[in-house]
């Protein structure tokens, strides 16, 4: 996956992040600035996107062939279920999304326990999914949640 998204600073810098890099670097990124400010592809013309203050991770708008929507940069699964009790990449970007909406775990460790399963809940509700499809499984329905803006 290559790519890249220009981030406006608070400074008024700008800073390169490129996509398939380290997403870790770029949280690292977002927790020295904290008041940065995304920009969506000049393509579109569309205007900048803020960051929530409040988020422990960056968080950026992604535009592909096929979609478009938020990402924290460490995966961008769509169709993929993610259950409890899984790791890596896929449940960071669960994390941080969820984070992102200001529903996360406590902590952003990749690992899928019952914090994040509490907090994948949180934001089927806010999505408002039927009480039966409120389980803190992601499958598609639930990344595309994830994924939009706010």
């Amino acid at each position: 996956m290559t790519g890249s998204t220009r981030l406006l600073l608070a400074t008024g810098a700008a800073l390169t992040v490129f996509l398939g890099g380290s997403a870790g670097a770029a949280s690292a990124a977002a927790s020295a600035h904290s008041s940065a400010t995304a920009a969506r592809p000049l393509a579109h013309g569309t205007a900048s996107t803020p960051l929530r203050p409040d988020s422990r991770c960056l968080v950026w708008w992604k535009e592909t062939t096929n979609y478009a929507g938020m990402t924290a940069g460490y995966s961008w699964a769509w169709n993929v279920t993610v259950y409890p009790g899984a790791s890596g990449d896929r449940v960071k970007e669960i994390q941080c999304l969820t984070d992102y909406h200001g529903q996360g775990p406590s902590a952003l460790d990749g690992v899928y326990g019952p914090d994040t399963v509490a907090a994948v809940k949180r934001v089927q509700a806010r999505c408002q999914f039927p009480p039966s499809q409120q389980d803190g499984i992601v499958g598609p329905q639930t990344w595309g949640c994830l994924r939009i803006e706010e």
